[in-house]
């Protein structure tokens, strides 16, 4: 029986109806970007997320980009950020102008670790990106504490987590900033090569946004010193920003995907469930969730020895496994010339040697658990 990591067809069949309704009527109103669909899709995010603001960009990259140079991050600064992650996150702080710092992650959630956070704190430190990793919700509070202490800003990345609660609160609810891709493999997914959106209670760090992901157009001021015959309906060109729209296409099938996400949250936690169960006594690390959190399992993320013998063996039964974020981006060359060597991050290390994520998703049947299940009694020993 093959099993896919992911079923995007399977979800569009569960939907088919109201998705292809959306576009069709996309389509036929002829306005593709800005439309009422993006604007209704930035309030009813923003609103899902228990924010005030919400700002949609055309990726995830391009959502930590835009949200820290509306922060005023750039040449000089620092930004802290998790080693095991997307090499998309340090290359859009990069972007900015600021510089990647990276630090190394707990054992258990492979969540960022706040006691290495504060250890990579300098005086050009300007902000902490903390990213909710593999579904489970980072210790944001923690971290959010020790900005506060030192007067940084917290961005917060729930690519892997959306709809994920932290205390009862969902991720995004929590940093200065929340930004989110929507991409293919995420919790809630865009159809195409992607989508982002960025969360915020600051109307001015919304604005500041929206510019920058607007080829940094905004409107006429009088402090612009442009002549009076312009200013009816003009635009100035106010700082280089980046042609970042979210169309109206995905925003039409992300507003009927949005009202799903709890109700697929929960189908994922039962998925997950029957894998702890299933996987009782099998010689591998199960993922350990926080008491105080809901995970939205991006991935059952287990560790195993002989990682790649066993990934091999789960492939060869049709079963697609993923094996993530590798290297680690401290050992990837483009940051080479930042000096980390390799060792420095040992847990991150350690992870990336040892990890798979397993299938979880909504449309995954008990039967293609079970499948999973077996092909992993062939090859990982039962537990001594």
């Amino acid at each position: 029986m093959a099993v896919p990591w992911m079923d995007h067809k399977a979800q569009y069949d569960s939907l088919k109806d109201e998705i292809d309704e959306a576009i069709q009527r996309v389509i036929e109103s002829g306005e593709y970007i800005m439309s009422e669909d993006v604007l209704a899709f930035e309030r009813e995010f923003a609103e899902y997320c228990g924010r005030d603001y919400g700002v949609s960009v055309r990726s995830g990259h391009d959502a930590i980009l835009v949200s820290l140079l509306a922060l005023g991050i750039g040449s000089e600064d620092e930004v802290i950020t998790p080693d095991n992650g997307c090499p998309s996150i340090p290359l859009a702080i990069s972007h900015t102008g600021a510089t990647p710092v990276f630090v190394d992650i707990d054992e258990r959630t492979y969540n960022v670790d706040p006691a290495r956070i504060e250890e990579a704190i300098t005086p050009r430190t300007k902000a902490i990106l903390a990213v909710h990793s593999y579904g489970q919700p980072c210790a944001i509070q923690a971290i959010k504490q020790l900005a506060e202490a030192h007067g940084l800003i917290v961005v917060e990345d729930g690519s892997l987590a959306t709809g994920a609660r932290y205390e009862g609160q969902r991720v995004g609810a929590f940093g200065d900033v929340g930004v989110f891709s929507l991409s293919k493999g995420k919790i809630l997914t865009s159809y195409g090569n992607g989508a982002g959106m960025i969360v915020t209670d600051n109307a001015e760090v919304a604005e500041q946004a929206k510019m920058y992901g607007r080829y940094g157009f905004r409107t006429l001021r009088d402090s612009d010193g442009i002549k009076k015959e312009y200013k009816r309906g003009g635009w100035v060109c106010a700082v280089e920003g980046y042609n970042s729209h979210l169309d109206s296409i995905q925003a039409a099938v992300l507003r009927i995907k949005l009202r799903k996400l709890d109700q697929w949250i929960e189908q994922r936690g039962e998925k997950a469930r029957l894998y702890d169960r299933l996987l009782a006594g099998f010689d591998l690390v199960p993922p350990y969730i926080m008491d105080n959190v809901t995970s939205a399992y991006r991935g059952y993320t287990i560790r195993v020895k002989d990682r790649y013998r066993v990934w091999d063996e789960l492939r060869a039964r049709g079963i697609e496994a993923m094996v993530l974020f590798l290297p680690p981006t401290h050992m990837q060359p483009v940051w080479r010339h930042l000096g980390y060597r390799e060792g420095d991050f040992p847990v991150t290390e350690m992870v990336a040697r040892e990890m798979l994520s397993l299938p979880v998703y909504p449309e995954l049947t008990e039967s293609q658990i079970e499948e999973v299940v077996l092909a992993l009694k062939d090859c990982v020993p039962a537990r001594n």
